[in-house]
């Protein structure tokens, strides 16, 4: 996969502006790169009836923590996103003309945030951009959190809105549209309770309800002009201008030792496109090199019912229809692993770095209707 030359300059000056300014003031900055890969053979949605969903991404990111006070942080969070997709390929969003399609795309977006901590209560506010060229966001969230009983109960609230605009493509006319809106809001519920030295267990609930655009400007559904030939013709994919979403889920901890604990996580989603879903998730973290580095293989399994509204194909075009993979009967397993290490205090060029870290993490996943994906996490981490 190759990275464009004018992105990496761009990150790269980027970084050692951010090193100069952050060297003189007390603050904490992890730098990672995910790529990820994703190939299959099962997406009815691709237009050009491959059925091919390769995709391929490469995501430098930046997280900036900077302790105003004791009590007071601000923080930054930086990402750069390069990737190409099968199902974009032919689309062509530029002229409408050119016939070439949409080669690799880009995305740039970040986040600021302001958190406030003291020993009972927490809360912060976070407003955040993002921008492709058929997808655009603002967002707004906010959090607050408040600890009981010496600190073994809490409860979190954290409220999120998303003004976004994206676009159409019309398989007509190879043209894209104007930005359609898209508006978002969720709120997350949770909370967890200490149980024992050793052992905890959370909670949570989270509604989010959309409305605006909300079909996908590469998705497509395969329709029969002649119900007995081989004749049939591509429309794009109609979804309804509303939907509401729900999640339960729990989470319980256990250690067994101070270097060794298990986790169990559940969740149950439902929305009223009737897609419902079940994930179980367990992982075991073990501690060693004294407390400075850990390991945490992970197996996650996920269920889901398809949506009324989906289809591979059909004799006649329906008011809402559509192919989308994503929205279709499947299971999958995720096979992964992270590793992050303290090496300690390094020094670069007269810039003393703080409780230098690398992370690493690798994740296989795989659904019953041939999709697959991996990803591959390193990342830096610093005081300064």
């Amino acid at each position: 996969m190759v990275v464009t030359r004018k992105l990496w300059i761009g990150i790269i000056f980027l970084l050692l502006g951010i090193q100069n300014v952050l060297a003189s003031i007390n603050s904490k900055a992890k730098f990672f790169i995910n790529a990820y890969f994703q190939d299959g053979t099962e997406g009815h949605q691709v237009f050009d009836n491959s059925n091919k969903e390769d995709v391929s991404v490469l995501e430098p990111m930046l997280f900036v923590d900077y302790k105003i006070d004791e009590n007071t942080d601000v923080k930054v969070h930086l990402a750069f996103d390069t990737w190409t997709a099968a199902s974009d390929t032919k689309l062509d969003g530029n002229t409408g003309a050119s016939g070439e399609g949409i080669g690799r795309q880009g995305r740039i977006g970040g986040k600021i945030g302001i958190a406030k901590d003291k020993k009972t209560w927490a809360y912060g506010a976070n407003i955040g951009v993002s921008s492709e060229y058929d997808y655009k966001s603002l967002n707004f969230s906010g959090t607050w959190e408040g600890r009981f009983k010496d600190e073994n109960f809490v409860v979190s609230l954290t409220p999120q809105l998303y003004l976004d605009q994206a676009k159409d493509f019309d398989l007509q006319t190879n043209k894209t549209s104007e930005f359609k809106g898209r508006v978002i809001s969720a709120m997350d519920i949770s909370a967890s309770q200490l149980l024992s030295v050793r052992d905890i267990i959370s909670f949570g609930y989270t509604f989010i309800t959309m409305n605006g655009k909300l079909n996908n400007i590469s998705n497509s559904v395969k329709v029969l002009d002649n119900p007995y030939g081989n004749a049939f013709s591509r429309v794009e994919e109609r979804l309804p201008n509303g939907r509401d979403r729900h999640a339960l889920s729990t989470k319980y901890v256990h250690g067994f030792s101070d270097e060794m604990a298990v986790h169990f996580n559940y969740r149950y989603y439902m929305d009223d496109w009737d897609v419902k879903a079940h994930t179980a998730e367990a992982g075991l973290r073990m501690t060693f090199l004294e407390g400075n580095a850990f390991v945490v293989p992970s197996y996650r399994y996920y269920s889901q019912d398809q949506t009324k509204y989906y289809y591979k194909e059909l004799p006649t075009s329906k008011t809402l229809m559509t192919a989308d993979s994503d929205l279709s009967s499947f299971d999958s397993h995720r096979l992964g692993i992270h590793y992050e290490q303290i090496i300690g205090d390094k020094k670069i060029s007269k810039v003393e770095l703080l409780d230098f870290t690398l992370t690493s993490g690798l994740y296989y996943y795989k659904r019953s209707h041939d999709l697959n994906y991996l990803i591959v996490q390193l990342g830096v981490g610093t005081e300064f």
